[in-house]
C-alpha cells in the first residue's frame, strides 16, 4: 500500500467517523426519550373501561365524594400492618409533594408548587372520610385523584398514617356489617 493510497484510507475513515458519530445526534432520535406516551403533570391517568372488573372481583360504582367526606370513623383499624402500609404508601405517592413527615414540604417546592400541610390544626380537624376522598377522588385545587393506583383499604391505611403523623391515630374502627369489604362498609 503506498503512502497517497493511504491518505485516502485515512480521510475516508475520518470523514465516515465524523458523518457516522453526527447522525446518532441528529433528529429524531434526540428527542425519542422525551416525547413518548405518558402521563404528563397534572393530567388524570386514563379510567379503566365502564363496566370493567377490578383485581378484587367486584364491580362497584363510586359513591359521591360527599358520602365518604361526612364519615368520621375509619373502617380499618390502626394496626402495626395499617400503619406500615399506609406509611409505604405515603412514601410512594405522598412524599413528594406533603414531605416526609407530612408538613408539604416535599421535592415539588423547588418547582413552586406549596402543598398542604397535613399536621395544621385545619388538616387534623377534618373527618376520616374527608382525607380519604381527598385520596380517591383528588384535591379540588391541584391534588390528583389516586383512585387508579391506590385501593380503597390502602388509602384507609394511608388516613390512618396521616392521623398518625398528625399524632392520633384512629383506634377505633367501624363495625363492618355482614363481612362487607372496607370500600361496601362505607356505603
Amino acid at each position: 500500500m503506498s503512502v497517497k493510497n493511504m491518505k485516502y484510507y485515512v480521510m475516508l475513515i475520518i470523514v465516515s467517523s465524523f458523518v457516522g458519530s453526527s447522525g446518532a445526534q441528529a433528529f429524531p432520535w434526540n428527542f425519542d426519550m422525551w416525547l413518548q406516551p405518558s402521563i404528563q403533570p397534572y393530567e388524570e391517568p386514563i379510567a379503566y373501561p365502564e363496566l370493567s372488573v377490578s383485581t378484587t372481583g367486584l364491580r362497584l360504582e363510586p359513591l359521591p365524594r360527599e358520602h365518604y367526606e361526612s364519615m368520621t370513623a375509619n373502617p380499618v383499624p390502626a394496626t402495626a400492618e395499617s400503619l406500615k402500609n399506609g406509611e409505604q404508601l405515603f412514601s410512594t405517592y405522598c412524599f413528594v409533594c406533603h414531605g416526609k413527615e407530612g408538613k408539604g414540604d416535599g421535592p415539588v417546592i423547588k418547582r413552586g408548587f406549596y402543598p398542604m400541610n397535613l399536621t395544621t390544626p385545619a388538616v387534623v380537624a377534618r373527618t376520616n372520610g374527608y382525607i380519604y376522598a381527598y385520596i380517591r377522588y383528588g384535591g379540588k385545587v391541584m391534588m390528583p385523584s389516586y383512585r387508579e393506583s391506590i385501593t380503597p383499604e390502602g388509602a384507609w391505611d394511608v388516613v390512618n398514617y396521616v392521623r398518625k403523623l398528625q399524632g392520633n391515630p384512629n383506634t377505633e374502627p367501624a363495625k363492618p356489617q355482614n363481612g362487607n369489604t372496607v370500600e361496601e362498609t362505607a356505603q
